[in-house]
Order: structure tokens, then sequence, then C-alpha cells
């Protein structure tokens, strides 16, 4: 694909003048997403579940690196904060399973990507992150991950949540929507003025860094389900074509084979969130490497708000 965007992309990041009046058009239905959103936010109580929690999420819909960061945090706190038993909680989207569900258990994994579904999977696959939850319920989830002995709980996508106690760290990307609308006029599934309810917003090159690391390759192709895949624009020229699929969309064998046959190709080029998916169909795999760095102000608010933490829950 020669494109950098897909039509989504395009109308939300780089939109043409036929999408800019689709999305003015639209604004009746961002004005009642809009309501309906500060509505589900409101009007329940605070719950404490007196455990330190870090919650990763952004306004946006989907595609932040939430997935990458959440890593890079459960190995920070690993490595200095000393906190051996790290558990994760998250919704399990697209995941043909239902109700709470431990995907990972200290070095075991329970259950296929199909059960768990391929963000938790991932997940699963990291070794500073001792166990793995899917729960709809996320109070669920983390009554679950205390009860099996968590230290530390991360929340992926959980800042909507304003119900839990817990430290928000809101993503902020350098790439940012063309309009400041709510879906589906816009990319944001809560309006901007809610930034103000995160503990730490984390800019992207201010706070932390992304890069990826992938080796050209002419007898691959690219082929990726993640929410924005011109995030992945750099390794394109690396690959002998590139193919986009929906988000979490469920790769088919037959489907892959046919792509590497049109282009006489033996290798495919993935993401690990990809990658999960596909490891049991016998292809030849290259992985294109997500990664986040910390930079020190995200460090030490982290830091500090374990410590706090701990101190509170001795008291």
């Amino acid at each position: 694909m020669s494109s950098k965007f897909t039509w989504l992309d395009s109308y939300f990041y780089n939109p043409n003048l036929i999408q800019k009046c689709l999305a003015f058009l639209l604004l009746p239905l961002s004005a009642l997403y809009l309501v309906l959103a500060v509505l589900n936010s409101k009007f329940r109580k605070k719950q404490d579940f007196k455990i330190p929690m870090i919650s990763v999420g952004n306004l946006t819909v989907g595609g932040s690196g939430k997935t990458p960061m959440c890593k890079a945090i459960a190995n920070f706190l690993k490595k200095e904060c000393l906190k051996q038993e790290i558990y994760i909680v998250l919704r399990g989207y697209k995941r043909q399973s239902k109700g709470l569900k431990v995907i990972k258990f200290k070095d075991e994994i329970l259950c296929s990507v199909n059960e768990s579904g391929d963000e938790a999977m991932e997940y699963a696959y990291c070794e500073d992150i001792s166990c793995v939850i899917v729960s709809e319920n996320r109070s669920k989830g983390i009554l679950e991950a205390k009860k099996l002995g968590a230290q530390v709980i991360l929340l992926d996508d959980a800042f909507s949540k304003f119900h839990i106690k817990k430290f928000d760290i809101l993503l902020e990307n350098t790439i940012r929507p063309y309009f400041n609308f709510t879906l589906p006029s816009g990319a944001y599934r809560l309006p901007l003025c809610y930034k103000k309810k995160a503990d730490f917003v984390a800019l992207e090159e201010e706070d932390f860094l992304r890069y990826s690391m992938c080796k050209e390759n002419m007898k691959a192709i690219l082929v990726t389900a993640i929410a924005k895949p011109f995030r992945l624009y750099e390794h394109f020229i690396k690959a002998r074509a590139c193919y986009f699929f929906k988000d979490h969309y469920k790769f088919k064998k037959e489907e892959l084979q046919n792509l590497l046959k049109k282009h006489n190709c033996d290798t495919l080029m993935l993401t690990f969130k990809d990658f999960v998916k596909v490891k049991d169909m016998g292809f030849k795999t290259q992985i294109i490497e997500l990664n986040i760095e910390l930079k020190d102000r995200l460090k030490n608010a982290i830091k500090k708000y374990i410590k706090d933490s701990d101190e509170a829950c001795k008291n």
C-alpha cells in the first residue's frame, strides 16, 4: 500500500475536504455521544482497593501505544521499584470468551489467543508481568488480582473508569486528531477537557520515546491489524508489499498464504500483537519490535506514587 493513511486514519488525522464536510454533518451525533460518555463517567461511588494501581489510557480511539507503555512500566517497576508480582487487568477486546478469565499465572499461559484476545496474549508473553486477567468488569478483575497475590496492578485502557481509585497516566501523542470533536466527528472518546482528570499527562518525546526496529526483507510482506498502521510507516519500504486489516482482525491461514504466493514471498512481517494470532499457523515470521523508553519525569512520578501507596497501605 502506497498511502501512509487508511481512509479512517485520514478522516481523523488528515482529512480532505469531503471528510471535513462529513465530520461537520455528523456533529449532532457527536453531541449525543458526548452527553452519553459524560453521564457514563459520573454518579458512581469511588472504590479504593488498597493496592497500588497504575492505569494507562488515552482520550482518542485506539492506537496510542498503551500496550508498549504498560510493558515499559512493568519493566521499570520490576527493576527500579523492586515489585516482583506485577499483574495486569484489561477488558480483553474482541476475545471469544466472556466474563473474568485468568490468561497467565506465573509462567504458565492458560488459554488460547481466541479466548484471551490479542492484546492480553501479548502481555502474557511479557516476562515482567506475572499475571494477566481479562474482565469486562474491571473491579472484579482487580479483586481477583489481589486474591492471587498482586503487588502492583496495571490497568490497560481504564482512564474512563473514574470510580476506581488509581494513578491515571494519560498518553498524548505527537500526532493528534485534526478536530477536537468526540466520535463520530472526531477521534475523541471523551471531551478534551477530561485531560485535567489525569494524574499525569505523558507527552510523547518529552515523557516517553517511541521507537521500532525491523530489518529490511524483500521476501516478506508486512501484514498488520493494529489501530493506526501509519505508525509503522518507516517499515513500509522494508517489505515487498503491505496489507492493513481492521484492528484486532482474526487472520485466516489461507488468506495469508494467498498473499505470500501473490508476491512470491516466504515471510510475514508483523508486530507482536499480530504475531500471537498467527504463531501456530506455521508461517516464517519477522517481528517489528515496538518499544517505549520512559523519561525521568514520568519515572519519578511513578516512583513517588508507588512510595506513597506503600506508605498508605501500611497505615
